[in-house]
């Protein structure tokens, strides 16, 4: 049998084909290797904390979403927390083949800033990402998924202080924040604990309190707030006052020394109940100042709060000395733990 010699013409087309055939297959290599890429983490990016045995199960694609028209656009990496950011529940989700796997669970741990994820069954699960701002132009948003959202009032705003820092900056004149309604719902009376960090700028002249946080249902009713600034009794202008409120009835607690001008301070208050007792233990950057006893079954009533501000008090006649500086987070937890509201940066 003869074998058929290709022509020339012949051999320009298969050598035309065979390019094609080529360039084709890099195309796709190209195109594969940047939609795995997109959700491969790397060993070296510590943001896997869970269930997962083998990293290479297990594949993220982060998405930010841009302040200026609302939209998430796809990034390389996880944002940085000092960038401000916080992981938008709704929209995260894991799954397999673009499906979302209702058993999955993904949550940010805000103090390693990794991501937890768990009930993860399945190998080459991926995880869509989607972060925001812990703020916007008008909004200070609650961490703990409870929509006890803030409202920037009056100058208030976020920015970064003079070290970088992110938080919220309050004027001393008129800014302040006013936080939604909290409902009876939250469990106070049991116990509860409120932690932070804040510096104080300037201090008024000391003849009225001035407020870090003042929660109510307006002034001397059921209030549980945070304040300084006034010679009181021992208290003077660097204490700090600790105070709840059962209906009109107050519960305070002291501590001298608390506040130097343009330190960041961050503080622990908890409050425990006991069986006819309630005590109150604070502690200041890590050291522990003191404890309070409170001889009383009725200490703080669970009702709902209407009158919610940061930086500004309830009362009518100290409402014109707002605080002067930074609250750079804030986080209510009840005493098992939930928390009630969080806001950081």
């Amino acid at each position: 049998m003869k074998l058929k010699r290709f022509k020339e013409t012949d051999k320009k087309k298969i050598g035309v084909f065979i390019f094609t055939i080529v360039c084709v297959l890099l195309v796709s290599g190209v195109v594969l290797y940047r939609t795995f890429a997109v959700f491969e983490v790397r060993t070296n990016q510590n943001v896997i904390k869970g269930t997962v045995q083998d990293p290479g199960n297990l594949y993220f694609a982060f998405y930010q979403k841009n302040v200026e028209n609302g939209t998430y656009e796809i990034q390389k990496d996880m944002p940085k927390k000092e960038e401000g950011y916080m992981l938008d529940k709704e929209n995260s989700y894991c799954g397999v083949n673009g499906e979302r796997d209702e058993h999955i669970i993904v949550t940010l741990d805000r103090d390693t800033w990794s991501i937890v994820v768990t009930g993860m069954t399945t190998s080459r699960t991926k995880c869509n990402l989607y972060f925001k701002k812990t703020y916007d132009n008008n909004t200070l948003y609650d961490l703990s998924g409870n929509n006890y959202n803030g409202t920037f009032r009056d100058g208030a705003k976020v920015q970064r202080d003079e070290d970088g820092a992110l938080g919220i900056y309050f004027d001393g004149d008129t800014a302040y924040v006013q936080v939604a309604e909290l409902p009876s719902t939250i469990d106070w009376a049991n116990g509860f604990t409120v932690e932070g960090e804040f510096k104080v700028i300037s201090i008024h002249s000391n003849d009225k309190w001035q407020r870090i946080y003042d929660f109510g249902g307006g002034q001397s009713d059921n209030n549980i707030l945070m304040a300084f600034g006034k010679n009181t009794g021992d208290c003077n202008t660097t204490c700090v006052s600790f105070s709840v409120r059962y209906d009109n009835t107050n519960r305070r607690g002291d501590f001298l020394e608390f506040i130097n001008i343009n330190e960041k301070i961050n503080f622990i208050a908890r409050y425990e109940k006991l069986e006819n007792q309630y005590s109150l233990y604070v502690t200041r950057n890590q050291i522990f100042l003191n404890k309070v006893n409170y001889e009383t079954s009725e200490f703080v009533k669970n009702v709902t709060r209407t009158s919610n501000f940061l930086g500004m008090s309830n009362w009518e006649t100290e409402k014109d000395r707002k605080f002067n500086g930074y609250i750079y987070s804030l986080k209510f937890t009840d005493s098992k733990g939930n928390i009630i509201l969080w806001y950081d940066f």
